[in-house]
């Protein structure tokens, strides 16, 4: 797919209000675990509680939720709009010689309901001739029924392949579960009894001696339901 381009946003006072406003609906799970904001993709940016407590993070980078919230889309609503405000700090520092992103989703229809898988990948080339990519992005998967309120089993698989004129060397911080081999880098995180996951990386950085030229995410979200899986596949090109 084309990737679509993006301006960096600021961390918008209308945007906090908005997550506010729409977690203030949501009931608190009970034995929830909370959220850490001192490292991940939310670092410095303080959040909801209404959110910490319905959320499980099973890492600094990824979050899972199996939470009886009254209303499944005002919740990922409210996380979306504070992700957005959290993820505007980060973007758009420094000199850069282009900067991109884009976003792809997959649903399919299933049990009366559906689920719904997203990758986002964004991206900054810097040095003369591009020889430095700088990469942040995530993978979700949503169940959006209540009969039965969790999948059984929820799965994200995650691999990102970055191309260049010779020699491409990667570099990925390793809390966030990925695995390195060349110019590849491969996650895949599993879960039971969640009706969502997200995981988030940041601070991916490839090197090539003359130029970058392409940058891929390929991901899959699966959702088991008694025996049966299903899968989705989103992907972004940013070239």
């Amino acid at each position: 797919m084309k990737a679509r381009t993006t301006k960096p946003k600021g961390f918008g006072i209308a945007a906090i209000l908005a997550a506010l406003l729409i977690a203030a609906i949501i009931v608190p799970s009970v034995g929830a675990q909370p959220v850490s904001e001192e490292v991940g993709p939310f670092s410095g940016a303080e959040m909801p509680e209404e959110l910490k407590n319905a959320v499980r993070q099973v890492d600094p980078y990824t979050f899972v939720c199996g939470a009886h919230v009254p209303d499944k889309k005002a919740f990922v609503a409210a996380w979306e709009a504070y992700e957005e405000a959290a993820r505007g700090e980060r973007e758009g520092v420094g000199a850069l010689r282009y900067e991109e992103s884009g976003t792809d989703s997959a649903t399919k229809n299933l049990l009366g309901s559906y689920i719904e898988g997203e990758t986002y990948f964004h991206g900054i080339r810097t040095g003369l001739t591009g020889t430095k990519f700088t990469g942040d992005g995530h993978t979700k998967g949503w169940w959006w029924g209540d009969e039965p309120w969790t999948a059984d089993k929820l799965q994200l698989d995650s691999v990102i392949v970055i191309r260049g004129l010779g020699d491409v060397s990667l570099s990925i911080p390793p809390g966030a579960g990925f695995s390195i081999s060349g110019n590849t880098a491969t996650y895949s995180g599993t879960w039971y009894d969640e009706w969502g996951a997200v995981h988030y990386y940041e601070n991916l950085e490839a090197t090539s001696l003359i130029a970058i030229v392409d940058e891929d995410q390929n991901d899959a979200e699966t959702f088991r339901f008694g025996n049966e899986d299903h899968t989705l596949y989103t992907h972004v090109d940013l070239d």
